[in-house]
């Protein structure tokens, strides 16, 4: 593609150089430039782009976007105010707009976007409608699935999945929008048809500092230029504040505050939660086969959605009890009268909720195993800590992801805020934290294994190693 093409759109205010050249890809880490590539110059946290601008012309790159004064005669340059917004607009355009041919309807929140864009996926592909989904389980589309880099792909990769499923004659995307992707423009210039905020809880300290920095970056979403249509969670300080707010359409749903979809009569049964909805006046009875009122949260959203759509009641009533959990999100295995859950709840209101619906399940002991991943959000750790002791009858400190931190170092902030009322384990060999755990339970005990969810690996010393919890409750059972 021509550099003239590539940069329509951008805030371009200098070019030096030619703009007939031809590009032949995008690269953002000069380590992988090849001849004929446009490097863009990113600032980071940890180093920044422009320092490796001659290394990337050397690599035989043809053309350097930047920010700052870089000046070089043996290519184009080409001078922006944003390199992060330019780069989103030049991946786009390298990919020739794939998103204007698709329906994208994000989902941003601290807890529950993996579940509420799995349902939406799942009510709209049970009922002939085609739809995509980028998020951090996995991305998917019309029976091809990637794994996950990350929740919300940078910029090149999320292109080429937009135009894959817009080649495949996908309808509608679902996507996991993350706070560190709104913070860095990874969707800027692609507006959304609806968007749905969950909830804030904390999370991403390490990145954000504060939690007004961090709920800000996710409001700030909620804007015309971003999305023509909010459905925001009443019950959340934040989604409060979105919908009186009201910068675009919102539509509201909770079940404490006056909401355009709430839900009564709900009941928890051995299959999962049923409740009777009124959806935009709309009276649905709904059975499913997901577990918690964190989980009702999520179908409200996604009823929401559909029906924006157009799915009708019975549609939806006829396809959401076909629907399983979604991989790692409450998934339940019983034996011998004891029941183990395998969830993702990895922030303090996650293992709040998760342990508020073990009670419900049960009035025997709750054995709650977790840990906390290293590199991250360190205020959270001792929170965590405290939380499951307080509402377990058991707890097991395990490792989660320790990164490039020690087991130790993490299991000692977790152990901070620790005031246990029943009994206290530190097992950090995950899989013997799980045996033992299992070793513990009882008749009618409900045991918790929380924080990865369906991922298949830990990653410790830059070394990702198979591991899933589910398959560890399986081969200990």
């Amino acid at each position: 593609m021509l550099l003239e093409k590539l940069i329509q759109g951008c805030d371009v205010s200098e070019v030096c150089g030619a703009l007939d050249r031809e590009v032949k890809n995008v690269k953002i880490n000069s380590s992988e430039v090849e001849e004929g590539d446009c490097f863009i110059c990113l600032s980071g946290s940890k180093s920044d782009g422009h320092n490796f601008a001659n290394e990337a012309v050397a690599k035989g790159a043809c053309c350097v976007v930047c920010s700052n004064g870089y000046v070089n005669p043996l290519v184009s340059v080409v001078r922006v105010k944003d390199t992060r917004k330019a780069y989103s607009l030049i991946c786009a355009n390298y990919y020739s707009n794939p998103a204007k041919s698709l329906k994208i309807i994000t989902v941003v929140g601290t807890n529950g976007k993996s579940t509420t864009s799995y349902l939406v996926k799942e009510l709209l592909e049970r009922n002939g409608v085609s739809c995509g989904l980028i998020g951090t389980m996995y991305y998917e589309y019309l029976g091809v699935r990637k794994p996950s880099v990350l929740t919300t792909p940078d910029p090149n990769l999320l292109q080429s999945l937009f135009r894959e499923m817009a080649d495949a004659k996908v309808e509608y995307v679902m996507m996991e929008l993350s706070a560190h992707a709104i913070y860095l423009d990874k969707l800027y210039g692609v507006k959304s048809e609806m968007s749905i905020f969950t909830n804030l809880s904390q999370d991403h300290l390490d990145f954000f500092g504060n939690m007004s920095d961090y709920a800000n970056c996710k409001k700030g979403y909620f804007c015309p230029q971003n999305t023509k249509l909010a459905i925001a969670n009443a019950d959340d300080a934040l989604g409060l504040e979105i919908l009186r707010e009201e910068k675009v359409p919102v539509i509201s749903y909770g079940l404490e505050n006056p909401s355009d979809a709430f839900a009564i009569n709900v009941t928890t049964t051995q299959n999962g939660e049923s409740f009777v909805a009124n959806v935009l006046d709309d009276i649905l009875d709904i059975h499913t086969n997901l577990f918690g009122i964190f989980n009702v949260y999520n179908l409200l959203a996604a009823l929401v959605a559909v029906k924006r759509i157009g799915l009708t009641n019975a549609q939806i009533m006829q396809t959401i009890g076909k629907i399983p959990s979604p991989e790692g999100r409450f998934n339940v295995v019983r034996k011998d009268d004891v029941t183990y859950v395998v969830d993702f709840a990895h922030t303090p209101d996650g293992i709040y909720n998760l342990l508020k619906e073990g009670r419900n399940m049960t009035k025997n002991k709750i054995i709650t195993i977790f840990g906390c991943g290293g590199d991250r959000d360190v205020g959270k750790r001792p929170i965590m800590g405290k939380i499951a002791s307080e509402m377990s009858d058991v707890v097991i400190i395990t490792s989660d992801n320790p990164r490039t931190e020690s087991r130790e170092s993490i299991a000692t902030d977790i152990l901070q805020g620790v005031n246990p009322k029943g009994k206290l384990y530190v097992e950090l060999d995950r899989s013997k934290a799980v045996k033992l755990g299992i070793e513990l339970a009882e008749k009618g005990d409900v045991v918790f294994i929380a924080g990865k969810g369906s991922e298949n690996y830990i990653d410790e010393n830059n070394v990702k190693t198979p591991y899933s919890d589910m398959q560890e409750v399986m081969r200990w059972l």
